[in-house]
């Protein structure tokens, strides 16, 4: 009537004749709604609890009074590795470890008694061999009836392995740390610090006994007291442990480098009650890696410089075919008959532009394209010679300079002008840096000998260098000077000389302390001199009138080369390409072929290789 729906059980029976002929038929309804309502609540229930004992990683069963399995989680079929229909209506007994089976039995008997049993382990066999299992188990009642019980049980396996390996791993303990070579200590939390415990290796890191270190403070140990301090206020507030490489002074003096790690143990008010910590000595390995450092500094200064060579190797060579011409030229105009006063013009534009090629002369050594020559030199007299070209300008700066040269360093072979720039820009850079920073100064020159080596060492008492400016000094155009008052490409080509004469050149410093430049030169065993050879007759035979084939790709070089060739009275013709030259050749004879080696296309030396195959 109120147009709601119910669920309703109808039963339908027919009624018929004497003869079996259907009169009607007879339904009884019966609702049923409430009884649905509770089918479904219940089903929802069950999935509701499957879902929440899904949820752990648990084990969760219930066993019936005869033991056999009625329920399992998924946790439950995947501990025993078979699906749940596989397991239903087994008795749970039949997993159990033999041994085990007496006293799971006896806390069975307690649950039937309406007991719950908590802790209860056992093991229990599984594809992966037996597992042990802790199990809380509570009885099931209905209507004063005893059902079975419901266990909860988790695999403690990890935890029993975990366990008997602490206990084995505490009875090696004490043998640990008496034998490991880091140092292990305890000590109180005070600004210096009392030593409670050590371990042997600590007396070998320190070089203290075991009854000195527990006498001293822990701040005796630091070669600045006031770090110990900063390392407190670390640890106070690190919630787990701090670690910081430290600076110690053994007990004979010798300072030594070591990584330091505390823990800061604390009562259940945070209140620090003392520290744990580990000292390992790793001076060598910081030695190393600063070792490592340098060589790798080294080593990318070499690539950088590299690097810059080949560019400063091409500028040169651009510069140099135009730079040609116009010396050329210069000195044809200087020769003919022309008025003095251009004359004069022609001169100037000859010197100026030989300034230009010295320039890059001196680019191609830094490039390492042309060899200067060296000679057997003297060290000691090339730095005298050095220092006295800055004597004057050193002492008007009020600078002093101390030299220990040594009388019996042995001579080596070098480039005497080289190696004075080298000395020159050190001994400026030191003496300008020394001004800025006070106005005087001191610097001592040092020459030794080393394992087969020239050591030459110049320290100054200048500002030093920063830390981070330590890697790049050599770098070429670094500079930390202002604009205008610098190129930043004076140590580079130092550097880039030394390494030209399989030396090296590195610095040491300290900001604040001065810096000290070490170049070190091999030694070279000077060798008997070989005499001259008697001059060989001259056989060449002068050539009147010779044709003449000029190949360059530079028109200003041909036009120069065919002007003097033909004033001396040779028929001469030029060209700007190899494949038009190697036509020619094939066509006509020529007494004389200068040619370029870098050309376009064919290259001078493909052309030369194409005109033997000819010849």
């Amino acid at each position: 009537k109120d147009r709601s729906t119910i669920d309703v059980l109808l039963k339908d029976s027919a009624v018929r004749d004497a003869q079996g002929n259907i009169l009607h038929s007879r339904s009884i309804w019966r609702d049923v709604t409430e009884r649905k309502q509770a089918e479904e609540q219940l089903e929802k229930a069950r999935d509701d609890y499957r879902a929440i004992t899904n949820l752990t990683g648990d084990i969760i069963v219930r066993v019936d009074a005869e033991g056999r399995w009625t329920f399992l989680n998924d946790g439950a079929c995947e501990f025993w590795g078979r699906p749940r229909e596989g397991l239903i209506g087994i008795r749970f007994a039949d997993y159990l470890h033999p041994d085990d089976q007496q006293e799971t039995m006896a806390a069975v008997e307690e649950v039937m008694s309406g007991k719950s049993v908590v802790g209860l382990v056992n093991r229990q066999k599984t594809p992966q061999g037996w597992r042990i299992v802790q199990w809380n188990a509570a009885p099931i009642f209905e209507n004063g009836r005893y059902m079975g019980f419901q266990a909860t049980g988790r695999d403690i396996t990890e935890r029993k392995q975990a366990e008997e390996a602490l206990g084995k791993s505490e009875e090696k303990y004490r043998s640990l740390v008496k034998n490991v070579k880091l140092g292990i200590f305890r000590s109180t939390p005070e600004p210096f610090g009392k030593f409670l415990e050590v371990n042997p290796a600590m007396e070998g890191i320190t070089g203290y006994s075991r009854d000195e270190l527990l006498r001293m403070s822990v701040s005796d140990l630091y070669v600045r007291p006031e770090e110990r301090e900063a390392v407190l206020e670390e640890v106070a507030t690190v919630v787990e442990k701090a670690t910081r490489e430290l600076n110690f002074r053994k007990k004979d003096g010798t300072e030594i480098v070591v990584s330091d790690t505390k823990v800061a143990v604390r009562d259940d008010t945070g209140k620090v009650l003392y520290f744990d910590g580990i000292i390992e000595d790793i001076t060598e390995r910081k030695q190393a890696e600063a070792e490592r450092w340098e060589l790798e500094q080294r080593a990318q200064l070499a690539s950088r410089l590299s690097t810059v060579g080949e560019m400063a190797s091409g500028i040169a060579h651009e510069i140099n075919n135009p730079l040609t011409a116009v010396i050329g030229f210069a000195q044809l105009l200087v020769r003919k008959d022309i008025p003095e006063d251009i004359k004069e013009e022609a001169k100037i534009i000859n010197d100026s532009a030989q300034r230009v090629a010295s320039i890059v002369k001196r680019l191609l050594a830094f490039a390492r394209q042309q060899k200067l020559e060296r000679v057997y030199a003297d060290i000691n007299d090339i730095i005298e010679s050095t220092l006295g070209m800055r004597a004057y300008a050193m002492a008007t700066s009020n600078i002093q300079v101390v030299t220990h040269l040594d009388p019996n360093l042995p001579r080596t072979m070098a480039a005497a002008s080289q190696m004075q720039q080298v000395f020159l820009n050190i001994i400026v850079n030191a003496e300008t840096e020394m001004k800025l920073a006070h106005g005087r100064g001191k610097l001592l020159v040092r020459t030794e000998t080393v394992d087969n080596i020239i050591r030459i060492s110049f320290k100054d008492d200048g500002p030093g260098i920063a830390k981070e400016n330590l890697g790049r000094i050599f770098d070429p155009f670094f500079t930390t000077r202002k604009v205008g008052e610098g190129t930043g490409l004076g140590l580079s080509i130092c550097h880039a000389i030394v390494v030209e004469h399989n030396g090296q050149l590195h610095v040491k410093s300290k900001l604040g302390k001065g810096a000290i430049f070490i170049v070190e030169l091999p030694i070279i065993a000077e060798e008997k001199q070989l005499g001259l050879p008697e001059p060989a007759p001259d056989d060449s035979i002068k050539i009147g009138r010779a044709k003449i084939l000029v190949v360059d790709d530079e028109p200003a070089t041909l036009e120069l080369l065919s002007q003097i060739l033909t004033a001396e009275g040779h028929e001469v013709q030029t060209t700007e390409k190899a494949t038009d030259a190697l036509k020619r050749i094939k066509s006509e004879r020529y007494s004389l072929i200068l040619l370029d080696i870098k050309l376009p296309g064919m290259s001078g030396v493909e052309l030369y290789q194409s005109i033997e195959k000819i010849a």
